[in-house]
C-alpha cells in the first residue's frame, strides 16, 4: 500500500490549474486576434517585420490578464463590488500594461505622443481581457462551474 502525501501548496496549484483549464475552454484565439488587429492596427505599419512576434506577445498578456480577471471574480461571488476588485487587482494588471508596452518599445519606434497612445491602447487592451476573464468567471461561479 502506497501513502500518497500532498502539501496544500500543491493542492492549491492543481486546483488553480484545473480551473485556468476550465475558464481557457471560453476564450476565443480569433477574438483575440480580431481585438489585436482593431486595436493596434495603425501601430503595425511602424513595426511591419515584427508583426507576428508582436502578436504573439499581444495573445500571451491576453491570456494572462484573462485568467487574472477570472481569478479574482471569486471575490464577487462573495459580495465585493468591481471597483474594490479592480483596486485590488491594480498592481498586477499594471505589470501586465507595463510588459506589453515594453514589449512594443523593443519592436516599434515613433514620436512621443504616438508612444503616449500606444501606452493607452495597452491599458484599454489589457483591461478589455481582464473584464472578460472576470465576467466569464463570475459566470461560472454563479453557476457552480468553478
Amino acid at each position: 500500500m502506497a501513502i500518497v502525501i500532498t502539501t496544500f501548496r500543491e493542492k492549491q496549484r492543481t486546483k488553480k490549474a484545473e480551473y485556468e483549464r476550465k475558464v481557457l475552454r471560453d476564450l476565443s484565439l480569433g477574438k483575440i486576434k480580431k481585438e489585436i488587429q482593431t486595436l493596434y492596427q495603425p501601430f503595425f505599419q511602424y513595426s511591419l517585420l515584427y508583426q507576428q512576434d508582436i502578436e504573439d506577445a499581444c495573445i500571451d498578456l491576453a491570456i494572462d490578464a484573462y485568467l487574472l480577471g477570472a481569478a479574482y471574480s471569486r471575490f464577487a461571488y462573495h459580495g465585493e463590488a468591481l471597483e474594490d476588485i479592480k483596486k485590488r487587482s491594480q498592481q498586477a494588471e499594471k505589470e501586465l500594461t507595463e510588459s506589453l508596452f515594453d514589449y512594443w518599445q523593443f519592436w516599434c519606434w515613433g514620436t512621443e505622443q504616438m508612444m503616449e497612445s500606444l501606452y493607452l491602447c495597452c491599458e484599454v487592451y489589457i483591461e478589455h481581457w481582464w473584464l472578460e476573464g472576470y465576467w466569464n468567471g463570475e459566470k461560472r461561479y454563479r453557476m457552480k462551474l468553478h
